[in-house]
């Protein structure tokens, strides 16, 4: 073999050489950031009492509040006027006599037209299949006596709150 083709094959080698050396390869971290925004939700049912005799108090039928929100939640309830009234009879029921069991306090609370705190930290809805977490309660209501005969009616306001966050 020539000088010449000897050189031309040292090239090709040297050449082949720089071609096929390491790489090296370069990283990057990345961070995600994904927000879940609060979802404060609850299901109250309506109740009837069926009848209560005047100059008799009465508890309802249990009835379940639902949290089906993603936080834990503080429970308000409040009468939205100060009597029962009939869109038949002249006479009211005042909510002087109209309670709810409380979770707070382990006993029966009077409802009044202003926020009554009747639970304190209830748990959110399960992650995955979004099962609610429920709590059974029920309401008293005194009738005055020779209170006149009719349906009356009153509309209860539940208000849920972030745990710990201000009463409404």
């Amino acid at each position: 073999m020539g000088v010449i083709p000897l050189m031309v094959a040292l090239v090709f080698v040297v050449a082949i050489g720089a071609y096929s050396s390491p790489s090296y390869a370069a990283t990057a971290s990345q961070t995600v950031t994904v927000t879940v925004p609060e979802a404060i939700s609850i299901v109250v049912p309506n109740v009837n009492f069926g009848s209560i005799a005047a100059g008799s108090e009465g508890t309802s039928p249990a009835f379940t509040v639902s949290n089906t929100g993603n936080v834990k939640i503080d429970l308000y309830v409040k009468a939205d006027a100060s009597a029962f009234t009939s869109p038949t009879a002249t006479d009211t029921i005042p909510i002087t006599g109209f309670n709810i069991f409380s979770n707070v306090t382990g006993n029966y609370q009077n409802i009044t037209t202003s926020s009554l705190k009747i639970y304190d930290n209830m748990n959110k809805a399960s992650q995955g299949a979004g099962t609610p977490t429920t709590w059974t309660t029920t309401l008293r209501l005194f009738v005055p006596p020779f209170t006149e005969d009719g349906t009356y009616t009153i509309t209860n306001t539940y208000t849920a709150v972030k745990h710990n966050s201000p009463a409404p």
